[in-house]
Order: C-alpha cells, then sequence, then structure tokens
C-alpha cells in the first residue's frame, strides 16, 4: 500500500501514456482537415487582494487580527494557439496559451477597526512568503488537449488532459466565466503547477441499457517545490436502464488522495472514497431537463485515530435551453478533496451558470457564474483534514461583442471570498476586472458538423463535440 501512495504521480502518467495509445487506436485513415487558430489578447486589469495579517501573538483574539489590503493595475498580453482536426467520427483539439502581465501601479494598507496603519506586520501562518502579489512581472502557461471518438455505433470514448501553470489570480480569471465554481484557496498568491487527465467510455450494452464509465487524475504542486504536491485519482463505474425520456440505475465510485496541508507542522496523508448511488436522469420538454442522484458514501482517512466516516451523498441538477439562453442550477452534497491546501471535508455546494446570446452576428454573448460553497469536517477528525474547512463565494461575469471581422471587445469581472476559515487559513477577498481586445486569425472557418460527444440529456440533444475539462 505504501508504495501505490508514493507512486501517486506515477498513476497519473500511466493515464497519460493510456490516453495516447487509445489515440492511436481510434486514429481515423482518411485525410483530415486541419483548422489552425492564433489568438492574441491585449488587456488593462485591476485586481485586489485582502487577507489578514498576523499580529506576532498566536493567541491574539479576533478583533487584534488586522486586514491587509494589496491593489493595483496592469496590463496583460496574451497570445494562444491552437489546433483542431478530425474525421466524421473522431475529433481532436490542442490548445496552448501563455499569458504576461506588468504592474503598473500597487497600494497597500493594513486595517484595524476601520484605521488605516502601514503594513508593517507579517503574512499569516500559511500565506506566501515571497508576497507575491507585489511581484512587478509575472507570466502563466496553460495548455489542454482532447480527443472525441465514436468507437463503434454503440461506443463512445472521451479523453482529455489540461496543465495550468501561474498564481491562483490567474487561475481564476483565465477560465471562462460560465465554468467558475467556487473553492477554498491558498493563501496569498502563490505559484501553482496543476494537471489533469480524464477518460470517459459510454457503451450501449442493449437496446435500453447504457454502461458509463470514467476515470480522473489530478495532481497540484508548488512551483518552487515539488515536494508540497498533492494529488488524486478517482473512477466511477453506472449502470443506466434508458427510457424515450427517462435514465435510471446505479453509480459505483472509489477514489484515492494524497494530501499534503498547507498548515505548518503537518504531515502528508492519504483518504481513500468509496461510494454507491442511485441516479435518474429525466428530459421534462425540449427546453427543460432534471437530474439526481442519492446514496452513501464512506471515507477512511490515515491521520490521527484513522476514522472511517460514513456519509450521505446526493446532487440535484436544472438544466435551460430555449433559443439563444443556456442555463443550469445545480447542488451537490458529498465528500469534496482540495488539492491546493490538502483537505477532505464535508461539502454542500450551490451553483448557477449560464451563456446569454444577445446578438450571434456581432458575437455579444454574456456569460456568468456564481456559487456558495460550504464545508464541515467528516466527524470526529484530527485537525489535519479540517484545513479546508469553512465557506467560499464566487461571482465571475464575462461580456465579448465584435468589433471589427477578427477582432472581439472583451471585458470580464470575478470575486472570490473565503471567510470563517480554520487551520490558520483567514479570511481572503479576491476581485478581478479584465477589460481587452482579442485579434484572431485561422486558416479554415471551424468545422461545423456534430462531433461525437455525449451530453447531460436523456435525448443527448444538447452533446458537444469534446468532453469538458473543469476547474480544479
Amino acid at each position: 500500500m505504501r508504495v501505490l501512495m508514493r507512486d501517486s504521480w506515477g498513476m497519473v502518467l500511466a493515464l497519460a501514456v493510456a490516453m495516447a495509445a487509445m489515440g492511436a487506436l481510434a486514429r481515423p485513415a482518411a485525410a483530415q482537415r486541419v483548422v489552425f487558430q492564433a489568438d492574441g489578447a491585449v488587456n488593462v486589469g485591476y485586481n485586489q487582494t485582502t487577507r489578514p495579517v498576523y499580529t506576532g501573538d498566536p493567541n491574539a483574539e479576533q478583533r487584534d487580527i488586522r486586514d491587509s489590503s494589496i491593489a493595483g493595475l496592469f496590463t496583460e498580453i496574451s497570445p494562444g494557439v491552437s489546433l483542431q482536426t478530425g474525421s466524421p467520427r473522431v475529433s481532436w483539439r490542442i490548445g496552448y496559451r501563455f499569458a504576461a502581465n506588468l504592474r503598473l501601479a500597487d497600494t497597500s494598507s493594513t486595517s484595524t477597526m476601520g484605521t488605516q496603519t502601514p503594513s508593517d506586520t507579517p503574512p499569516m501562518p500559511g500565506a506566501a512568503a515571497d508576497d507575491s502579489d507585489r511581484q512587478a512581472f509575472g507570466y502563466s502557461n496553460s495548455a489542454d488537449v482532447a480527443l472525441a471518438a465514436q468507437l463503434s455505433p454503440f461506443t463512445t470514448l472521451g479523453l482529455t488532459a489540461a496543465f495550468a501553470q501561474g498564481g491562483t489570480a490567474f487561475l481564476q480569471s483565465q477560465q471562462r466565466a460560465e465554468l467558475g465554481k467556487p473553492e477554498v484557496r491558498a493563501p496569498g498568491n502563490p505559484s501553482m503547477l496543476s494537471g489533469s487527465l480524464a477518460q470517459s467510455l459510454a457503451w450501449e450494452v442493449g437496446r435500453q441499457w447504457n454502461l458509463v464509465e470514467s476515470l480522473r487524475g489530478n495532481a497540484t504542486a508548488q512551483q518552487d517545490d515539488f515536494s508540497q504536491h498533492s494529488s488524486a485519482v478517482n473512477g466511477s463505474v453506472a449502470l443506466e436502464r434508458v427510457w424515450v425520456r427517462d435514465t435510471a440505475g446505479l453509480e459505483l465510485r472509489s477514489g484515492v488522495s494524497w494530501l499534503r496541508p498547507i498548515a505548518r507542522n503537518t504531515r502528508p496523508y492519504q483518504a481513500y472514497e468509496s461510494g454507491l448511488l442511485a441516479r435518474w436522469n429525466h428530459d421534462f420538454t425540449w427546453q427543460w431537463n432534471a437530474a439526481a442522484s442519492l446514496g452513501v458514501e464512506q471515507v477512511y482517512t490515515n491521520t490521527g485515530s484513522k476514522p472511517l466516516a460514513f456519509l450521505p451523498a446526493g446532487s440535484a441538477h436544472v438544466n435551460y435551453t430555449i433559443g439563444n439562453v443556456v442555463a443550469a442550477l445545480a447542488f451537490t452534497h458529498g465528500t469534496d478533496t482540495n488539492l491546493q491546501v490538502g483537505s477532505i471535508s464535508l461539502a454542500d455546494q450551490l451553483t448557477a451558470r449560464g451563456v446569454i446570446t444577445l446578438d450571434a452576428e456581432k458575437l455579444r454573448v454574456l456569460s456568468f457564474s456564481g456559487g456558495i460553497l460550504h464545508n464541515e469536517p467528516l466527524g470526529e477528525v484530527s485537525s489535519v483534514v479540517t484545513t479546508g474547512e469553512g465557506n467560499a463565494l464566487q461571482g465571475d461575469v464575462g461580456f465579448t461583442t465584435q468589433i471589427t471581422k477578427n477582432v472581439i471587445g472583451t471585458a470580464r469581472y470575478s470575486i472570490a471570498y473565503q471567510f470563517d476559515q480554520s487551520g490558520e487559513l483567514g479570511s481572503t477577498l479576491a476581485h478581478v476586472i479584465l477589460i481587452g481586445v482579442t485579434a484572431s486569425y485561422n486558416n479554415l472557418e471551424p468545422d461545423r458538423r456534430k462531433m461525437p460527444g455525449r451530453g447531460l440529456r436523456v435525448d443527448q440533444g444538447d452533446a458537444e463535440g469534446f468532453p469538458v475539462v473543469e476547474p480544479q
């Protein structure tokens, strides 16, 4: 078992090799149509981060803890490139983006009970020691690869991989506004490396039965210290009975996590999860769809007294599509693994997201997401596990409009707030505002053919060509 724990990164690498091998097997024989696109964005932005600072007294009361605020203007240049190719049954996509930002000016202050004083106290334990919020120059990288394949008339395969390097502020603003989600983040703006690999397979076993399998690996590490890393591997298998407007079935889940808490004087630990849930999905109309799951999870953490917890788990989703409006509302209850802070907890999460196309011809699109997350300890467990306990709020709004044929104007606002934290994290409030333009060039118009994929609706009317890599 210890060998398995030490080889968490090896398991993620093995999954990558498996993805490449399966992609090679699925390569179409016919000549493929290659679409190349390059774009460059120039933005002006403003960000502000407020977090507590340490008073020097380990037993200080809450009223003695000050809030330090760092804010400033910056410019950002972000070139990107993507390639897409495929046949009617197999499609590939690969993309890369680089972002460099230069800080123009910044201000900082420390307040206590509404007064302003110079920020001359060290940060709370666990905060970034290099004060990365003040760096004059910063850069980030992100890349993703996706494969969607219809292996047979009854089998669909999806493979994705994603990589990101940069501060948490970059990760907050670079993902699409409709994909934001609330989460407890590491304090400050530390530079992180994160990667994910995911595989999914849907097989129509019979005329009215589906077998759905998925496997996912995630890893996160500090950029300047690879030893400070956490990783997780999770898998699931579900068997579904299909009707005209409904599917119902059972899902079996299992996973293992190798977690390193960011709190001082703590050691890494392992968490093992398994669960059994009943699932239901129903299309009310061609506009409305709803899905729900309910079951039980078992969690074992290798810390302290090595507690074993049995917990209820479930989710509910409502999806709405009409004309130029796509929206969704989702609630989940169950265990949540946070690789950034190295914790596992019982979480309740409510999220809303949507995309509204105001003018398709002029590419005027409004996208948004918002959510709230509440984390609680897994019963009577070691304080190491409760590092991520507390609440988090998130909101994102994005707007795009066409200026000329190949130039798009963009505006974006993001807010992230975490509070009532335990384990020395402290409350943090972060704002990011971006305004800019993006110029693009492609050699061919994007392929409009419907590519193989799997949607959320029973009738698969919302199927997308490429599976979505969810933000971590």
